[in-house]
């Protein structure tokens, strides 16, 4: 009789399961902000890192040292006990663009976990001057696509905000390996770009964007092939009055998190780390993205994370 009830139930799931479905649900995808533009994406399997920043040296010695990423700090803050234990097993460590404050640490983090540094030549260039062998970076340009793991990515053409009294600051290219460590200033810009993430699974889609400023024609492009995403991860300062409206109607995101608006000279362990430097601009953002969800009849929200919090994405 229990065998029988058991056949039963089972000829009840199979058909209440669509042809082809599978009956495990997709992976969760988690997001965790790391400060500044650092984020983790991971699924339980694969993780990705984004421009993590975790050192934090401090103004004067940012002014008047050269960059040197923290050893121990950094083993404190991804160790499997730390406040990002998902970093630790990071494949791939993706850099929005090369300044200090989003490629800095990469290199460190990369050697010391066995991850791969991808983005500009410029980053290829500086990561190698840190001691990264040449076989684990990648040099990644627009319209190339890779996969990691359970991930599909696509480098999209951006641009940096001009941050530095109406100026973008340090810009310039850096062809070679310097002899690192090498001063902030030296951190050039290369070129910045943005980041379509595709998780394969579930067919949920992010969008980085490392900087306040856009290559619209990138993202018309991204629009007219049909894409939309899920969650945009934005930068906030030094943004036109265009950022906003232009990355809504463009992207059509459903969920807004906003980033970069920390002071990075705060170290992590400091209370106010991962508050805003101005709580004002970042109440503005929002209201521009309502504005712009308003005008472009989208259903987005804007969801500001803590530092260190775990964010978990689920489909519409």
């Amino acid at each position: 009789m229990l065998l029988r009830i058991a056949g039963i139930l089972l000829v009840i799931v199979i058909c209440l399961v669509p042809a082809g479905a599978s009956v495990a649900a997709a992976p969760a995808l988690t997001l965790r902000w790391l400060g500044v533009a650092g984020f983790s994406i991971s699924d339980g399997e694969t993780v990705l890192l984004h421009d993590p920043y975790l050192s934090r040296p401090g103004l004067l010695a940012t002014l008047f040292a050269r960059y040197r990423p923290d050893g121990g700090l950094l083993e404190r803050w991804l160790a499997p006990g730390g406040p990002a234990p998902e970093a630790g097993s990071a494949r791939t460590i993706l850099i929005g663009h090369s300044h200090f404050d989003h490629l800095g640490d990469a290199p460190w983090i990369a050697n010391r976990i066995g991850a791969v540094v991808a983005g500009s030549g410029t980053t290829v260039a500086i990561a190698q001057g840190y001691g990264l062998p040449l076989e684990r970076t990648r040099r990644v340009d627009p319209g190339d696509e890779f996969d990691v793991g359970s991930f599909e990515i696509r480098v999209v053409a951006s641009r940096h905000a001009a941050v530095m009294l109406g100026r973008v600051p340090f810009t310039g290219e850096v062809d070679e390996p310097p002899v690192g460590p090498i001063h902030s200033s030296s951190f050039k810009l290369g070129d910045a770009r943005g980041y379509l993430i595709t998780h394969l699974p579930s067919g949920l889609r992010i969008y980085l964007n490392s900087s306040a400023a856009i290559d619209r024609p990138a993202l018309e492009a991204l629009r007219d092939a049909g894409i939309v995403v899920d969650a945009l991860l934005a930068a906030t300062p030094g943004r036109d009055p265009d950022y906003v409206p232009d990355l809504i109607e463009l992207l059509r995101p459903r969920v807004v998190v906003p980033h970069h608006f920390d002071d990075f000279f705060v170290a992590l362990a400091e209370p106010s780390a991962g508050e805003p430097t101005s709580p004002e601009d970042l109440d503005v953002f929002a209201q521009e993205v309502r504005g712009a969800a308003e005008r472009f009849g989208t259903d987005t929200k804007v969801r500001r994370m803590a530092l260190f919090e775990r964010f978990e994405l689920v489909a519409d």
